[in-house]
């Protein structure tokens, strides 16, 4: 057990109290919304994402704003991946630490709390229950990169709602603006449009994660992504799921990364593993190593669109990857990816508008990419067509587009291109071309 005067000389490192702290670059959109969420005094405030998608920085900035308009002191900060807490890591440090932050630090007043990566703290849900129910002189903000946080078991334990605030990579405008690409008139859009395009290859050849966007030099950002990703597999889902079989894991999840963009079942995955492994795999171990990989943002799966929900359990989904960056370090040449690459990137930030979508397909196999839902009937229709100056591609584009138009009774479309923009009226429907950098902007 950790004396209260070595919690306090561990976590002052990383506190507005113990030193300066860097709190990068901020992201106005997100922290405007974890201020408005922090109002509500008896919900907790849940922050989630992958790992290095810049929530320890968001917390960072929040508390900052806060401590320029309260005390330094009236706020704490706590990463529950610190090394020197990893022998720790029990309820019980949790009293501790809150218990030296008042000892030493905070005795009275009003305290604002940051618990970054508290899946790493087993029943953690019961201690911030507990806070809730005392009624503590505090606001606690959880975060980790973890989907299970949000889980309806442990909102069922906290009192009050369970406010979700899901942390992305950033986006194409964030990029823009780490770049110091920035938009002062309506027009400069379009005056700026060939440095737009220049920076959106950069972004989706090594995507938003905040510090890879920030270095400059490539082999560096080509190391921080391979970093981000092996620590994805070996913490976020061996450590933390105490699985033994590293190799199966990372072959699976390198095999759905290298199938970006594409429809997969669980059944073909284990066929494609058993092949290469020359041995039986369990479909069990398969369905969890995708599950643990959705949980941890890495990956995440899109369904068909049918109102039968059978149809939606027979089909097989379709596999993306939460950064493009991820992708180029795991799967093949970036070059020959770049229509895939557009389809992912326009399916991320789709998730990141918080859209519910699906893609459509009958059975001459014709396919649209998204559908896009709004109170639960399809709202939008959108193709991702990299190349539709090619007339035998847009045709079957165009086409299946207006098949699943006239299914689905939607005449929302939109073709997301690489550059051709313009609207076109096709069997009698109008169809809206723009390219992905101007999408991205919208």
């Amino acid at each position: 057990m950790l004396s209260y005067e070595e919690i306090v000389k561990i976590i002052s490192d990383l506190n507005l109290w113990g030193r300066v702290q860097e709190t990068g670059i901020d992201r106005k959109d997100y922290l405007k919304t974890i201020s408005e969420f922090s109002g509500a005094k008896e919900d907790a405030v849940v922050i989630v994402g992958i790992r290095r998608s810049g929530k320890t920085y968001l917390t960072r900035q929040f508390l900052k704003n806060i401590s320029d308009k309260t005390k330094k002191e009236q706020t704490l900060y706590v990463n529950f991946e610190d090394p020197k807490l990893d022998l720790h890591l029990s309820l019980s440090l949790l009293d501790e630490i809150y218990s030296a932050y008042r000892t030493y630090i905070n005795r009275n007043d009003f305290a604002w709390i940051v618990l970054d990566e508290i899946q790493n703290i087993p029943v953690w849900e019961k201690w911030v229950r507990l806070m809730q129910e005392k009624k503590e002189n505090v606001k606690i903000l959880l975060s980790g990169s973890s989907s299970k946080l949000l889980s309806a078991e442990f909102s069922s334990v906290l009192t009050g709602r369970c406010l979700k605030i899901e942390v992305f990579p950033i986006s194409f405008k964030e990029f823009l603006y780490f770049s110091k690409v920035e938009f002062e008139k309506d027009y400069d859009i379009l005056v700026k449009s060939e440095e737009i395009k220049r920076n959106l290859h950069k972004y989706l050849r090594y995507g938003g994660f905040p510090k890879v966007a920030l270095e400059e030099n490539e082999n560096l950002k080509k190391e921080y992504l391979k970093e981000i990703f092996e620590g994805i597999v070996y913490r976020d889902i061996l450590a933390r799921h105490k699985i033994k079989d590293a190799r199966l894991v990372k072959a699976v999840v390198e095999f759905c990364i290298n199938y970006f963009s594409s429809l997969m079942s669980a059944n073909k995955i284990r066929n494609i593993i058993k092949d290469i492994f020359k041995r039986q795999v369990s479909p069990n171990s398969i369905l969890d190593i995708l599950k643990y990989a959705e949980e941890t943002y890495l990956l995440f799966f899109v369904p068909v669109f049918s109102y039968k929900i059978k149809d939606q359990k027979l089909y097989p989904k379709k596999i993306y990857c939460i950064d493009s960056g991820l992708i180029n370090i795991v799967s093949l040449k970036f070059s020959d990816n770049l229509g895939k690459i557009y389809e992912n990137t326009v399916a991320i930030e789709l998730k990141r508008r918080s859209k519910e979508i699906y893609y459509w397909k009958d059975s001459q196999q014709r396919e649209v990419d998204f559908v896009v839902i709004e109170d639960k009937e399809p709202d939008r229709l959108i193709q991702v067509c990299y190349d539709v100056e090619n007339p035998e591609t847009k045709k079957r584009e165009t086409f299946a587009l207006i098949k699943a138009s006239e299914e689905l009774k939607c005449e929302n479309l939109w073709i997301i291109t690489y550059d051709y923009e313009n609207e076109e009226i096709f069997d009698g429907k109008n169809i809206k071309y723009i390219p992905l950098w101007k999408w991205l902007l919208i």
